[in-house]
């Protein structure tokens, strides 16, 4: 079963003390995966696919914690008749927005916030006729960067290519297929895991570990070239679910301001 994991630091950055963490257990009938945090009006408001296990079909949801660390149950707020998961969340020019994964729908579909936290609307379809997981938007240089494991032929896997795309608006017509796509092909680091950050000047990107079992860990990888016609990174760091021998695997990882998620 899939749980959540956070940490509250006392000073804004990432965590990555895992022993630290603190669960936020679902019921049995049900997982919570794929957390991503938005800090708003004093409160996390953390987005996350909830997956009742009878229908194993996934819903956004979301649920709030405080400064003390105290959670609130997830509410559904994002449903279709097609499974829905990684909600990643993000803020542009005073609008929220939305990119759930539904790649049973064959789209990458963008959603717009109409009340914060509860209502939204899909605004627009990016990409379509596409097999795609794990959209994860960038924005850097001018321009809006996106990548997502795709599954090219019908029966492959969704595990071990990763595709990059660039747009000069978000709310344009044209997604720029980059060059060199598959820009990575590694089943052991290319799955989205999360949004990318800059540390220390440079930039990063999470990803999944898949070389196992599903989700059995995840790379921190230093991205050293992202152009319209070059992109290259490196693995940097390993995250293995080694902190607790109950933990069996781990493939998300988010933060904002003083809250890690995972």
């Amino acid at each position: 079963q899939w749980i959540l994991l956070y940490d509250l630091k006392k000073k804004a950055g990432i965590s990555s003390s895992f022993w630290r963490f603190k669960k936020i257990v679902p019921p049995k009938d049900r997982i919570w995966a794929d957390p991503f945090a938005i800090y708003k009006d004093r409160l996390y408001h953390i987005f996350i696919e909830e997956m009742p296990l009878r229908s194993n079909k996934g819903h956004i949801a979301h649920m709030t914690i405080d400064d003390d660390g105290r959670w609130t149950a997830p509410v559904k707020i994002i449903e279709e008749p097609y499974h829905l998961s990684y909600p990643f969340v993000f803020e542009h020019e005073g609008t929220y927005y939305l990119v759930p994964e539904t790649a049973e729908n064959g789209t990458i579909d963008l959603y717009e916030c109409i009340d914060f936290p509860n209502k939204w609307q899909r605004v627009k379809t990016l990409i379509g006729d596409v097999s795609a997981v794990d959209a994860t938007l960038h924005q850097q240089d001018g321009k809006w960067w996106l990548f997502a494991n795709i599954r090219e032929n019908k029966g492959a896997s969704t595990l071990d290519e990763l595709f990059l795309f660039h747009a000069e608006d978000l709310l344009g017509d044209t997604w720029h297929p980059h060059p060199q796509n598959p820009i990575v092909s590694d089943v052991r680091s290319v799955r989205p895991a999360g949004r990318l950050f800059t540390y220390n000047g440079n930039l990063y990107r999470p990803s999944q570990d898949n070389s196992g079992i599903y989700g059995s860990g995840m790379c921190i990888n230093h991205v050293t070239a992202l152009t319209e016609t070059r992109y290259s990174e490196s693995c940097v760091g390993k995250i293995e679910p080694d902190w607790e021998k109950k933990m069996t695997g781990t493939h998300t990882l988010n933060f904002c301001d003083k809250l890690t998620v995972s």
